[in-house]
């Protein structure tokens, strides 16, 4: 907030097919952070699924093993 308060300077951006407008420096910059954070999670997010599916298969993999264990008898 205090970002897009101390830059309220107008600045020329251009997208080329629509020309240019000038927009607020201040919304220029969270705007760009907004795109970057997006692609970042588009980029990450398949990794994501992929190591979740990974992980949920070995937790199932555990749970049959275990239960192939012969039982343990504690003694003191």
């Amino acid at each position: 907030m205090i970002l897009l308060l101390s830059n309220r300077d107008f600045t020329p951006v251009s997208f080329w097919p629509f020309g240019g407008m000038p927009l607020p420096l201040g919304g220029v910059l969270v705007g760009a952070l907004g795109i970057g954070f997006v692609a970042g999670l588009i980029f990450h997010l398949p990794h994501r699924f992929r190591v979740s599916r990974r992980a949920k298969r070995a937790e199932k993999r555990v749970a049959e093993l275990e239960a192939q264990l012969p039982p343990t008898q504690d003694t003191p």
